[in-house]
């Protein structure tokens, strides 16, 4: 595959499709029902009478998956039972901020949940009282649910591995038993059958405003990007409007700092010609990060990097390419993992991770791309291309990171259906890639970033892109 430079104005960006927020849709209570249906109709909930969620400012993807709750000052606690309404246990400042959910729940009180020193007194039951009044007895099978499963050969445990805090599992633990409880966090972030794997059309159009919101923000960012710069001020660029993020900004100069990769936007370095730079961040349901070397062209790199572009930023972005073109209903993840070690070697290009992961409200839920894998790419998929690759000697560093949707024939049309502003957003996306980038996009691939496939050689000259020949 011959990658080479192209000269193009990056019309998505600087002529933008606006937003119509009036075709952005609202989970509704019949959402919510309809989710947790989905839920106790699965084969993997068969054995469980409850299913008990936890989450906290951090963990807040799970509770909010089934009730539109965002648990963003105190811990909380959903409690599900089969063919019963769902209880929401909050704190003291969630009894306000629960007045505006759509979901149809029971919301009750237990101040424990509340952050240190807030009154914790009688209007409070004690949560054995709270599971008991729910059903929960000796015959109880509970489903357990809190960040992440684990793999159990890794612990010296003979029954449960969960992140729930103790208190909660102790509790259920003196009603049934701790063999009757299990971590059932596999039924939303299992890679073939986790429900938030299984986006609908209402999800793919709030994803896409985010991921335009995000990705003209970091356009922005990087368009006005000068010498002298410091991270902080840089941040100041990206047009941040009060939605919540999955990940706080990464805006990075420097070897120090893009070496580091996670770091927020700091005050004592000051960006300059022939730097290593990185600019992304992430709001619920996209992320968008681009790095590289802050040059207008190769003369502003010391002789040791002088091959940054041909044989370093080239092979990346060929492998990017190749990445999307195998993004169809049907290929295996263990093989896009094999062609990634093919045509860059883990080890050779410092990928450190998967090359790419599975993604929702919550940044990372899951990745398929690993070795051998025989998860097969499914409509309904909400993915993040990422995989960074490093040089350390000499440093150097590059990343195209977009979110993306897998999307079969009748689920595209309900997008346009219910949104056609945001289907003008993908198609126009869509077209670029192709028509502009030359790259071979499936059809069921739905692009939610601007800047989708978007490699900038030179960081401070960003009207040069690479693409396919």
């Amino acid at each position: 595959m011959n990658i080479i430079e192209k000269k193009t104005e990056l019309t998505l960006c600087e002529q933008p499709i606006g937003y119509a927020y009036e075709e952005v849709p609202e989970l509704t209570a019949w959402d919510y029902r309809q989710r947790i249906q989905k839920l106790w109709n699965m084969e993997q909930t068969k054995a469980y009478d409850f299913i008990i969620i936890y989450g906290d400012r951090e963990h807040f993807s799970n509770i909010y998956y089934f009730t539109g709750y965002d648990p963003r000052w105190e811990e909380s606690l959903l409690i599900l039972k089969r063919g019963a309404r769902p209880i929401l246990l909050v704190g003291n400042e969630g009894m306000g901020y629960v007045s505006q959910l759509q979901a149809d729940v029971t919301v009750t009180m237990y101040q424990t949940l509340s952050l240190m020193g807030q009154p914790n007194d009688a209007r409070s039951k004690k949560l054995t009282d709270i599971f008991c009044e729910a059903g929960v007895d000796v015959k109880s099978h509970i489903g357990l649910i809190g960040w992440k499963t684990y793999q159990k050969e890794l612990f010296d445990l003979p029954e449960l591995v969960t992140d729930v805090p103790y208190y909660i599992v102790e509790t259920l633990a003196k009603i049934v038993g701790l063999e009757k409880i299990e971590n059932a966090t596999d039924v939303l972030t299992d890679c073939e059958y986790g429900l938030k794997h299984q986006v609908s059309a209402k999800e793919i159009v709030q994803f896409d405003v985010i991921g335009t919101k995000v990705s003209r923000g970091i356009y922005d960012c990087v368009k006005n990007l000068r010498p002298g710069m410091r991270e902080i001020e840089a941040a100041e660029k990206i047009r941040f409007n009060g939605e919540p993020l999955n990940m706080h900004p990464n805006i990075n100069f420097g070897k120090n700092h893009v070496a580091a990769g996670l770091n927020s936007p700091k005050y004592d370095v000051k960006l300059q010609y022939g730097m290593p730079m990185g600019a992304g961040y992430g709001m619920r349901g996209s992320l968008v990060h681009k790095c590289g070397m802050y040059i207008r062209d190769e003369s502003d790199l010391p002789e040791e990097q002088k091959d940054y572009v041909k044989n370093f930023l080239k092979p990346y972005f060929a492998c990017v390419i190749k990445w999307y073109e195998m993004m169809k209903i049907g290929t295996s993840c263990g093989d896009i993992y094999q062609m990634v070690e093919d045509m860059l070697g883990f080890e050779k290009f410092g990928i450190g991770l998967n090359p790419g992961h599975l993604t929702h409200t919550d940044e990372w839920t899951n990745s398929p791309f690993q070795k051998n894998s025989k998860v097969k790419i499914q409509s309904g998929m909400a993915f993040q291309c990422d995989f960074t690759v490093t040089s350390q000697k000499p440093f150097m560093s590059a990343h195209v990171e977009d979110g993306l949707v897998i999307a079969d024939k009748a689920l595209r049309e309900e997008v346009k259906r219910i949104a056609p502003t945001c289907y003008q957003r993908i198609e126009a996306r869509k077209q670029f890639i192709c028509d502009v980038l030359n790259i071979n996009l499936p059809e069921e691939v739905l692009p939610l970033s601007d800047l989708s496939c978007v490699c900038f050689p030179y960081m401070a000259d960003i009207s040069v892109v690479l693409a396919k020949e």
